[in-house]
């Protein structure tokens, strides 16, 4: 038997059990999974006074990832959202890589808006949303849009993708009426002296700070992973109301983790993570603008301040989160008072660049890759991705397990699961044993000596507070058979789980292939007599 263990949610795993039909049909009917995602890399080319650079060709560019070079297997350039004629290949230099889309198509952008109520001050929030909705006329023919929102504990769909501005502006009226925490939060930090995230007063307003903000990087992460985008280039607006980095010793700043960050920005490396592997530019936006506060402390000291308009280690922390989140996808931080023409610099942003793609050998082995875009003639610099992730099987069907769970769950399909009876496992802990009856047609069947292994992956959370605290383990399914079971079958799949015994409910979330939301069911923990 296998312990595995996870903040207070111990898991039992015991050898599963299975009941299946055994008259096969043709294997054929299963077809192997193969993955042939692409990673897109949208790039901006600038000179050397910071104008864009067009007219280049794939031959231009030299694709690297984790060091070594990679064939672009698609190549176009985009100007005022329309595919671009490539130009004339000179004699002898390599063809260009095949576009997307043709010379002359329209290319749409997909403008997903997050907007964060943990942190944001309405005042400031809703100024934010006013002028946003002043701009939607920027938005191109091809363009969609969708809107959500995060009060700390549930996201909430205020617009599906549409080109609709009406719709669209109606959204950011009803958003304008929802509550925010942010006047809340600056209450913590005036108490822990005024900027709780240099962590010298005291310590309890930077934990919570942490806290909440890691719950809003989950968060971030389910909204683009339940709003699945139309065809074309995929765009996060986050607007920000206070995220930052802890002001971490100088000698820490630089200091790589085991990720290969550097130790304070690694919180937000789900974000920029998912944004990548699902193709996302990220613009993150300062939803508070400056701090009247350090500005009247800057009017008020008797010499010059160092740090200019910018005096609080707070304000630092925010501007270097948004920076980090929006660099290592290729977009731009939107600061201070840029943030009320925020979607017109977002909208100009992105609708001119090159558009490349190239297709990874997928390993699903958890192991972050560096992609570094170079072009190959000198004075030019380029803004693009910076790396991608090859999520595991198991972490794939967690996040979506997590996404979903925050979204309200209202999309998946009934799971069946029956929860026996729990005992006393100690003083402090039971365990419980749940059976799962998989549907044959979520089962990825993999050849193995002897038959075929059945796979998939079951999460399982424990729901004590809300959706956004919720603890999870992902558990892969591997039930194996001699010959393939009927399509329209099911097998049980058998577990025991250890809890702890304050435990009173958890959700069972049946993950795909890559680790989509198949059915999913909320059961009572079953107390022991």
């Amino acid at each position: 038997m296998q312990y595995l263990r996870l903040a207070g949610l111990a898991l039992l795993i015991a050898a599963p059990a299975f009941a299946a039909a055994v008259s096969p049909p043709p294997p054929q009917s299963f077809g192997e999974s193969i993955d042939v995602r692409v990673v897109n890399v949208e790039a901006v080319v600038t000179g050397r006074k910071g104008e864009r650079v067009r007219g280049l060709k794939a031959a231009d560019f030299r694709l690297l990832v984790d060091g070594r070079e990679v064939p672009v297997d698609y190549f176009t350039e985009v100007e005022g959202g329309e595919a671009v004629a490539p130009a004339a290949v000179a004699g002898g230099e390599a063809p260009a890589a095949a576009a997307p889309v043709g010379p002359g198509e329209k290319v749409g952008t997909n403008y997903l808006v997050f907007v964060d109520d943990q942190f944001s001050i309405r005042a400031p929030r809703d100024l934010v949303l006013r002028r946003l909705a002043a701009d939607l006329g920027r938005l191109g023919p091809q363009d969609r849009m969708a809107v959500v929102a995060f009060d700390g504990r549930q996201l909430a769909r205020l617009s599906d993708w549409t080109a609709d501005r009406k719709a669209l502006a109606r959204a950011f009226a009803v958003e304008e009426e929802r509550p925010s925490s942010g006047i809340a939060r600056l209450a913590e930090r005036r108490a822990e002296g005024g900027d709780s995230l240099t962590g010298e007063s005291g310590g309890a307003a930077l934990v919570d700070q942490i806290l909440q903000t890691e719950i809003g990087v989950r968060a971030v992460v389910a909204a683009m992973r339940g709003t699945p985008a139309p065809a074309g280039r995929k765009v996060m607006i986050l607007l920000n109301g206070g995220w930052g980095l802890p002001d971490v010793p100088q000698r820490l700043r630089g200091a790589p983790s085991a990720t290969g960050l550097p130790q304070d920005e690694t919180m937000f490396a789900p974000i920029f993570d998912t944004a990548n592997l699902l193709g996302y530019t990220l613009y993150a936006v300062d939803v508070q603008g400056l701090d009247p506060e350090s500005l009247a402390a800057d009017a008020r000291a008797a010499g010059p301040v160092e740090q200019g308009f910018i005096t609080s280690s707070y304000e630092r922390g925010v501007h270097a989160a948004l920076g980090v989140i929006a660099r290592e996808t290729g977009g731009k931080a939107v600061l201070n008072s840029a943030r009320l023409d925020a979607f017109a610099r977002v909208a100009a942003d992105t609708s001119s660049y090159y558009w490349l793609g190239f297709t990874p050998q997928w390993k699903a082995d958890g192991r972050r890759h560096q992609i570094r875009l170079e072009v190959r003639r000198a004075g030019l610099a380029v803004r693009s991705r910076t790396g991608f992730s090859d999520l595991s099987r198991e972490e794939e069907a967690q996040t979506q397990a997590a996404s979903q769970l925050l979204y309200g769950g209202a999309t998946a399909l009934p799971l069946a699961v029956t929860a026996g009876v729990a005992r006393r496992s100690s003083l402090l802990t039971i365990e419980m044993p749940l059976t799962v009856e998989i549907p044959v047609s979520a089962l990825t069947p993999l050849p193995a000596e002897g038959g075929w292994n059945l796979a998939a992956n079951v999460s399982i959370a424990v729901l004590e507070g809300g959706a956004e605290s919720a603890r999870w383990r992902t558990l892969p399914v591997r039930i194996h058979v001699a010959a393939l079971p009927e399509t329209g079958g099911s097998v049980h799949w058998e577990t025991l789980v250890k809890l702890q015994r304050s435990t009173r409910r958890l959700l069972v979330v049946l993950g795909g292939d890559h680790g989509e939301v198949l059915r999913q069911s909320e059961i009572a923990v079953q107390r022991p007599m």
